[in-house]
């Protein structure tokens, strides 16, 4: 009889278990290398809680030490975790946590009170998610003290409205703009007023709407952020309404509610400017003419006189003096005479050029800063003048037969700036000779300076 070559080989059946056995040795050496979780969460530093319903499952003891425990087992023995928390924040407990059950929320972050074991509170950091406890669900809590962070932020809120309060009272507008985007972060009752619109309106925009010119804003903001301190700056701005004015401000770069930011104090001075423009036009010029008097003509003269050395131009003088002028008041008044001084000084200026200047020097005698212009091309313009004022008979007084028409000649020295001319003196000093020589040598004529 035959055996069967189908017989089954005894060695096979003992294979399945050998590659079992290796895949589980392999499985354990994988294990070994792995983390001891249990041991993470038992030594963090942050303290963790499990519970359901706000009975403990469990706690680390870092959890313990937190709430002011001896061991982790005195908050597994609290019937419930409510000794944790101040009574008047349960109620918000209870919707985080059945907002967590319910799915309705995947977690909660959040910054809460919570009471130690001796009643003291504590403020601390949380962040809870719902995890499986065993097959049931279950809240995780991590927690974290920081109560002396809380403590600095208080002290720093203090602080902050201490300084809201301050700048609130001060009579003067002032605002907080953060750095970069020029959003207002702040603005008191006089910032209001003076930009004509609401503090909830201007905090809804940015401080460059104050500003009249963009680029004189930018050229500010960058002198402030490389200064840090800026005083006394004097910018164009304008109110919500379009009214452009001179602003006077100071500023300073600063942290303001945890972000970089400027404050800035102004003060609208247009009035100030206006009354300053006044006094200055008063005190600089002659009340007859309308032309500079002789102080303001002196202090021209100084400046051009150094701008015409630095640069190595050509600066020439004119002196002018009315012909006979005494003979014109005693025959038509002081009036008239007074009249025949604004005449000449009109068909002066529609002779010169915008760039020359002319003042009066006392009486009829004037005198003329020719700028960028040689003795001949000053010579020129001098008698240009003479003919311009000798052809056009002055009219002045009323009207009718009280209307007069005065002939008026004029005399003019003229002079061009030497390198030995120590000051402005010398120089028209030297156009004062040469006047008086066109005087002597029969006057409605000019003369020039060697």
């Amino acid at each position: 009889m035959q055996t069967s070559n189908k017989r089954t080989d005894p060695k096979k059946p003992a294979a399945r278990p050998v590659r079992i056995e290796r895949r589980m040795r392999r499985k354990r050496r994988v294990e070994d290398r792995l983390p001891d979780f249990r041991d993470l969460v038992e030594n963090s530093v942050q303290g963790i809680l499990v519970h359901r319903n706000f009975k403990p499952l469990y706690a680390n003891e870092a959890f313990a030490k937190l709430f002011g425990y001896r061991t982790s087992r005195d908050i597994l023995a609290l019937p419930l975790i409510r000794p944790l928390v101040p009574p008047e924040m349960w109620a918000r407990i209870e919707e985080e946590y059945g907002d967590l059950i319910r799915g309705r929320k995947k977690s909660v972050i959040a910054r809460v009170r919570g009471v130690k074991k001796d009643g003291h509170e504590i403020w601390i950091a949380i962040t809870e998610r719902v995890i499986d406890w065993f097959g049931t669900a279950a809240v995780q809590v991590n927690a974290f003290d920081i109560s002396d962070q809380m403590a600095i932020e208080h002290t720093l809120l203090k602080n902050e409205q201490h300084l809201r309060a301050i700048l609130e009272v001060l009579p003067y507008p002032i605002y907080i703009a953060r750095h970069g985007d020029g959003k207002l972060m702040f603005v008191n009752r006089k910032t209001c007023l003076l930009f004509q619109k609401s503090a909830g309106q201007l905090l809804r925009g940015k401080s460059h709407d104050f500003y009249a010119d963009p680029e004189e804003r930018q050229q500010l903001s960058e002198l402030l952020y490389t200064l840090h301190d800026i005083r006394d700056v004097e910018v164009h701005m304008k109110t919500a309404q379009g009214r452009e004015f001179t602003a006077e401000i100071a500023a300073i770069t600063m942290e303001y509610g945890g972000e970089p930011a400027v404050l800035v104090a102004l003060n609208d001075i247009s009035q100030r400017k206006k009354l300053e423009a006044a006094l200055f036009h008063e005190a600089s010029t002659d009340a007859l003419t309308g032309i500079g008097n002789r102080r303001h003509f002196f202090t021209l003269a100084e400046q051009e006189l150094r701008r015409t050395r630095r640069f190595e131009r050509d600066l020439s003088i004119m002196m002018v003096d009315l012909d006979h002028f005494k003979q014109v008041n005693d025959r038509y008044g002081h009036a008239i005479g007074d009249a025949v001084l604004q005449g000449v000084v009109k068909a002066s200026l529609e002779s010169l050029r915008q760039t020359d200047q002319m003042g009066r020097l006392g009486g009829e005698e004037f005198a003329v800063l020719l700028p960028e212009t040689n003795l001949a091309a000053a010579f020129e313009v001098a008698n240009r003048l003479r003919q311009h004022i000798a052809e056009r008979p002055i009219l002045a007084g009323g009207e009718g037969a009280k209307r007069a028409a005065v002939d008026c000649t004029v005399s003019i020295g003229v002079a061009q700036l030497k390198a030995d001319d120590g000051a402005i003196d010398d120089f028209l000093h030297r156009a004062d000779q040469a006047l008086y020589r066109a005087k002597e040598l029969g006057r409605n004529r000019v003369e020039s300076a060697g």
